[in-house]
């Protein structure tokens, strides 16, 4: 199963927090999206009226939909183009470890308003997730942005969630809906005929 995400989304962030509560959080292949590269890298740069405004409206949204992920609102909406790149490389190269990275990741801005696109923060993430990326491994960013771009010509929503059959789940429903989608994902269908 695959999830298409980014760590700036708070939609994307409760989709991987029940994961998790699942115990379902290594067992997906999480793709990143870049799906707002213009926001700044740094939390000396102020957001656009326009993207705060919209990030206000995301986490008072996540936050009434679903209280017990613990969203909160950062001081800055920033950019994830970093944060991704490292994501990639651990999918590739550790993908037995990088669910925890990406928890980390993801925790620290939704919670701790912390500047995931700094590269000392992200060492940090890196260690407190007890990760080691090996210093030969890269991801081009040539496929961060083809990735993006498909993203955004062919589902324009995320998260989404590409069951091994093909279906997909686009953007965050309610809990029982994802949960239902997930697991009849990563379930055989029973023998037999039956509608698909």
């Amino acid at each position: 199963m695959v999830v298409i995400s980014d760590f700036n989304c708070p939609y994307c962030f409760t989709l991987n927090e029940w994961l998790a509560d699942l115990g379902l959080a290594d067992q997906v292949r999480w793709v990143g999206v870049e799906h707002k590269p213009h926001l700044p890298s740094g939390l000396d740069q102020p957001n656009r009226p326009d993207d705060l405004s919209t990030l206000r409206q995301e986490v008072s949204d996540v936050s009434v939909r679903a209280p017990e992920v613990g969203v909160n609102l950062p001081p800055v909406w920033i950019n994830s183009h970093r944060a991704l790149l490292v994501q990639a490389a651990l999918e590739d190269e550790a993908p037995e470890v990088a669910h925890r990275f990406r928890q980390e990741v993801f925790r620290r801005f939704w919670r701790e308003g912390l500047d995931i696109s700094a590269e000392a923060e992200l060492e940090a993430a890196l260690e407190a997730a007890g990760v080691s990326l090996d210093e030969g491994a890269f991801f081009d960013e040539q496929d961060l942005a083809t990735t993006t771009d498909w993203w955004l010509q062919e589902l324009d929503r995320i998260p989404c969630i590409l069951a091994p059959t093909g279906a997909r789940h686009l953007g965050l429903q309610d809990r029982p809906a994802v949960e239902s989608f997930v697991l009849g994902a990563l379930r055989e269908p029973p023998p037999g005929a039956g509608c698909r």
